[in-house]
């Protein structure tokens, strides 16, 4: 039969693995790894050392040591879960003024495209009329075109 120490020690490790490979991989941020590693440290050092949990009771007035664990582990699980709760609020909080300042972005570069695109026409309308109607049709010089000498426009 195995000792509750070994069983306590193991799962203490197995703790400490999981969380490492989750924060290598990117899944859990370094510091949520830390409450969880101490959560590790106090299963192993409870589980090696039973002494300081009945005495831990005992100066709380705890007739049943295992007791007093669990009660610890649900107000700790309480005091994340509330923890996260507000965390979820302030980002909720934060995505919904984000998608405020990129709407308002969308409508400026919206307002910009349609400035420039009304400025442009309206530089070929101007550009038209002081050609004597020339629209430059031919399109944009190339590397490989000359440009079209006063000699050859006819009138």
């Amino acid at each position: 039969m195995i000792s509750y120490k070994i069983t306590t020690g193991i799962l203490g490790a197995v703790i400490f693995l999981i969380i490492l490979i989750l924060v290598r991989r990117g899944k859990l941020q370094e510091k949520y790894a830390l409450t969880w590693f101490v959560i590790g440290i106090v299963v192993v050092v409870l589980g090696v050392f039973p002494v300081i949990l009945d005495k831990i009771a005992k100066f709380t007035g705890v007739s049943y040591a295992p007791a007093l664990l669990f009660v610890t582990a649900v107000g700790v699980l309480l005091i994340q879960n509330l923890y996260l709760f507000i965390f979820a609020s302030q980002n909720e909080v934060r995505i919904k003024e984000l998608l405020q300042e990129v709407a308002v972005l969308n409508k400026l570069t919206a307002d910009l495209r349609e400035e420039i695109t009304l400025h442009a026409e309206s530089t070929e309308e101007k550009n038209a009329g002081k050609h004597g109607g020339l629209t430059g049709t031919h399109g944009p010089i190339g590397d490989d075109q000359k440009p079209a000498s006063p000699a050859n426009i006819s009138s």
